[in-house]
């Protein structure tokens, strides 16, 4: 029979080596952390993958003196200027002091990103009360290659942003509830405001967030009240913002944006990012493993269900939660149920050192270092291949071409072979870039197509898988698309279609090593 024995260990002697352990790791966890964040901004040059769109609407918000404009000039389209506004207010008042919009997309993300660290460390304090797991947490969270791409990328003016006020609302919402008073709700009020003024997806989540910590902190009287104080909070100092977007768009303005998420609950897509591996040696997923059986040993259901619960709401957005979840599972892992497993291969018997005595173990110390030391290599490799997911010089030469020579009524059709249509850079930022309108970019259609959004999603994906002309032709007609233009990547598409398209017509109105330009 399993023996489960609780130890606790003297304080005093514990206090200085805590101190000490908890700011070795948070110190490397911290500094190496921004730096990995950095370098890819460093190696790439250009703002990583996305952000065209958001460099036009900082461009009309500046452009309409600061005042919201009732749609954004990207793409030619009259799509309304309904996204969260915050992010493009501190885009065009840095570009007011000169600093271009490339510099903008490409190292205001970087920083953002930067900044979730010390503030991933404080939040796991807040929830866990437990400083060396919360310095540990923020080590795998610093290292954990692929979490944080999605903010480092152009289109992370906003994300990032979204993420840094989610991480800081979640402070203090937990601290209202925990210890109820009127100026921790005010603190939450304000960055639960900056949340949902900054991104809608960050926003979904912070509603989520604030459900689950009231249902397992706040579900008293005095908790309940400062809840409703909280949301009503949010809703009025945001009321200008989305008040004047519904004034001018109606309200299902933002039921279509929110269409354009997956909003199926699936636990086959939860069980899959659960054991995800983004390392060669998943020494994080491993842990984090560790992790979920020590939460389920010590009852802390509130954390896998804060975690697990957007799966069932939001698939698009769910990863971002877990994408904090897992690093707190990866030091719960290593710092409680990896000495007791040790112990067990020599004692038999499960012991679990309450007091984190892992910090006095000079072999796990060492064993914990040298791991940290992996991961930031893996992360160091990553850099690379982040910088590798930004427009090319041949993309950009080609666009800017366009720009200048092609008639400003031109329609192109831009085949570039990726099937994932709403992350392809050149897609993205070809309006911004040529200042032309594609008919197959897809960004911003999420404000306007509502339902029709996923089946156009499907239809662009196709198109970029066609083999001939009759397939290119035969799906722009089902889609009503008229061009003047079309636009295809010899390095993805077989350089045979753009040549039966010039046997049939089309004439060669530019080329370089990448990318073929062809006119009717």
């Amino acid at each position: 029979m399993v023996e489960f024995i609780i130890m606790k260990t003297q304080l005093e002697p514990r206090a200085v080596g805590e101190q000490e352990w908890t700011a070795t790791i948070l110190g490397i966890a911290i500094l190496f952390g921004v730096f990995v964040r950095i370098l890819p901004a460093i190696l790439a040059g250009f703002p990583i993958n996305d952000g065209g769109m958001f460099a036009v609407m900082i461009s009309d918000l500046k452009g309409n003196g600061f005042i919201l404009p009732e749609y954004t000039t990207y793409n030619h389209f009259n799509i309304p200027y309904a996204y969260p506004p915050l992010g493009f207010y501190i885009g065009a008042f840095l570009e007011l002091t000169g600093i271009s919009f490339v510099n903008i997309l490409m190292w205001i993300p970087a920083l953002l990103t930067s900044l979730t660290l010390p503030l991933f460390y404080f939040f796991v304090k807040e929830v866990t009360d437990d400083r060396p797991c919360a310095a540990l947490a923020t080590a795998f969270f610093a290292f954990a290659p692929g979490n944080y791409v999605w903010l480092l990328m152009g289109g992370g003016l906003t994300r990032a942003l979204g993420i840094i006020f989610f991480l800081a609302s979640l402070i203090f919402v937990h601290c209202t509830f925990v210890t109820p008073n009127w100026r921790t709700t005010a603190f939450a009020i304000i960055l639960c405001s900056l949340v949902v003024l900054s991104h809608p997806q960050a926003a979904l989540l912070t509603v989520i967030s604030c459900v689950v910590f009231w249902i397992f902190f706040g579900r008293s009287q005095i908790g309940t009240i400062h809840a409703f104080v909280i949301a009503l909070g949010t809703l009025l100092l945001t009321a200008p913002w989305w008040g004047t977007v519904v004034y001018k768009h109606g309200i299902n303005i933002f039921l279509s944006a929110g269409q354009s998420g997956d909003l199926s609950a699936s636990l086959s897509a939860l069980w899959e990012n659960l054991f995800s591996i983004q390392t060669i040696i998943p020494f994080a997923t491993i842990f984090r493993l560790f992790g979920v059986f020590f939460v389920v040993y010590n009852r802390k259901y509130w954390l896998l269900i804060w975690g697990f619960l957007p799966y069932f709401v939001d698939q698009r957005s769910a990863s971002i939660v877990t994408s904090f979840l897992y690093p707190i599972l990866a030091a719960y892992g290593f710092l409680n149920i990896l000495p007791a497993l040790l112990g067990w291969v020599r004692t038999r018997k499960w012991v679990f050192e309450k007091n984190n005595i892992l910090m006095a173990n000079h072999t796990l110390s060492m064993s914990l270092l040298l791991i940290l030391f992996y991961l930031i290599i893996e992360c160091f490799v990553h850099a690379y291949v982040i910088r590798n997911v930004t427009l090319s010089y041949d993309a950009r030469g080609m666009m800017v071409w366009i720009k200048e020579n092609a008639a400003e009524d031109s329609e192109f059709l831009i085949v570039t072979g990726r099937v994932d249509v709403m992350t392809d850079g050149v897609q993205e930022w070809f309006p911004a870039l040529a200042d032309r309108h594609s008919v197959t970019t897809l960004q911003g259609l999420e404000w306007i197509l509502e339902q029709g959004f996923y089946s156009r999603w499907d239809e662009l994906s196709v198109l970029q898988t066609c083999k001939d002309i009759n397939c290119i032709e035969s799906m722009g007609g089902a889609m009503n698309f008229e061009f003047t233009h079309i636009i295809f990547d010899r390095y993805v598409v077989a350089p045979d279609l753009s040549n039966s398209f010039i046997e049939n017509g089309y004439k060669l109105v530019f080329e370089n090593g990448q990318y073929v330009v062809l006119e009717k």
